[in-house]
């Protein structure tokens, strides 16, 4: 028994690290379609397929679910254009998400440099400074590192493995909101691949602020309570540099080279700059970044499938949209529809559907009007950032849920308001934006 126990892994290990190399591929070749003109970006579709079919037995049941249900609607959207006679979008249903994934994978290499520094010996700060503090240290480490910041910090801050409702709405809204404006989010990525052409300066210009709206308004709403027993978490300002440099590149670089691809820039730019830097902080820089493509990657599997199959879906929306005579929800997209559209995504994510269905298919209906880019980037990013703290159902909050032995209504209670408010504030925010443009 015990020998079959111990094979079993062995396979399990053997096939997770072909996963893994596939993602790596998948990965190399979105990048090289962002710098080489007119390769093209089916290899990186096809080894993200690879992939998430070796990951299959990996993904949660909640996951596997959604990937169905996406793929099914998807199927069905596709074959009504085949009888409508609509030439189908085989390049979107194979490769649709690859660049991403591409992404997605390529950010994960982060955490080998940019992880907060953990000192078990030192001393916890409390009160209003602790708050303050640890809503900064996880709002600028999650940008880059993403949800495994949220775990390391929280596992500092766990008294006797519990999470209080103060520590709770700084963990899931210090982190989510960084999602308003962060380029390393699978949140930009998404927002980015549904809303072509969308300026990051622009998004990043009016995302920020607001995140920082939400960082002050959780702040200020703690800062009312009694705040003795906190326990956050230590900021270290002098390790705060390489987000900040990180985030500072993109935006060079893209202002030195406006046409080439976000996505590309930081596919190729996360894992070169580890691989750059680790050598000089770790002994065995090559073993771990060939862990991280063997072991760590392929912890993406709920992630991969989910966005594969919303590529599939996507497909499918676009082929019964050309079908519809150029029916379109609105007769124009500005403010208010934003508003509108940022108002559902969250009511979405509320009954567990994950922003990202919501992205793509806002993005797909929304097409036909020749909406302005940024403005639908931003509309997505704040549907995500919210939706993602409010929902119960996320996967940072079901993550919280199995670590902490949360009820999924402590999370309700603690975020719905928060919610409510950031959708109001951001909604003015896209207003004013679309004015001003």
């Amino acid at each position: 028994m015990s020998e079959t126990r111990i094979q079993k892994q062995a396979r399990r290990r053997r096939r997770r690290a072909v996963a893994g190399i596939a993602i790596a591929l998948a990965m190399a070749f979105a990048g090289a379609h962002a710098f080489i003109a007119g390769l093209p970006l089916a290899p990186a579709g096809v080894c993200a397929w690879l992939s998430g079919v070796v990951l299959w037995p990996d993904v949660a049941r909640r996951s596997r679910v959604q990937a169905v249900a996406l793929m099914i609607v998807g199927v069905a959207g596709l074959a009504w254009g085949v009888y409508c006679g609509v030439r189908l979008p085989w390049g979107r249903a194979l490769a649709g998400n690859a660049a991403l994934l591409g992404m997605l994978a390529a950010v994960g290499f982060l955490r080998l440099i940019a992880a907060p520094a953990d000192e078990p010996g030192e001393t916890l700060p409390a009160g209003r400074r602790g708050v303050v503090g640890t809503l900064v240290g996880l709002h600028a480490f999650g940008a880059v590192v993403n949800l495994s910041t949220v775990f390391i910090m929280a596992h500092r801050m766990a008294s006797a493995g519990h999470i209080d409702d103060q520590q709770l709405r700084v963990l899931t809204r210090g982190f989510a909101s960084a999602a308003f404006w962060s380029p390393f989010f699978a949140a930009m990525a998404a927002a980015l691949t549904y809303a072509p052409g969308a300026r990051l300066e622009r998004v990043i210009a009016v995302g920020l602020p607001v995140a920082l709206l939400a960082l002050a308004i959780t702040a200020v709403e703690l800062a009312r309570e009694r705040l003795d027993d906190f326990r956050g978490y230590p900021l270290h300002a002098g390790s705060l540099w390489l987000p900040a440099v990180l985030a500072a590149v993109i935006l060079i670089l893209h202002g030195l080279a406006p046409d080439l691809s976000v996505l590309g820039i930081i596919t190729v730019l996360a894992p070169a700059l580890t691989a750059l830097i680790l050598p000089f902080r770790e002994a065995r820089p090559a073993a771990l970044l060939s862990r991280q493509v063997t072991a760590r990657l392929p912890l993406m599997a709920n992630e991969l499938t989910l966005f594969l199959a919303a590529g599939v879906m996507a497909a499918g929306l676009e082929s019964v949209v050309a079908t519809l005579g150029g029916w379109v929800p609105f007769s124009g997209f500005g403010g208010w529809q934003a508003g509108l559209v940022l108002a559902c995504m969250v009511l979405l994510a509320l009954v567990g559907v994950h922003p990202l269905i919501g992205i793509a298919a806002f993005g797909t209906l929304l097409a036909p009007l020749d909406p302005d880019p940024s403005l639908l980037a931003m509309t997505f990013l704040a549907g995500w950032a919210i939706g993602v703290a409010v929902s119960p159902l996320s996967g940072l909050n079901l993550a919280l849920q199995g670590a902490y032995d949360i009820a999924p209504r402590r999370i309700i209670v603690a975020n719905a308001r928060y919610g409510a408010v950031m959708v109001a504030v951001t909604t003015v925010a896209l207003v004013l934006y679309a004015n001003w443009l």
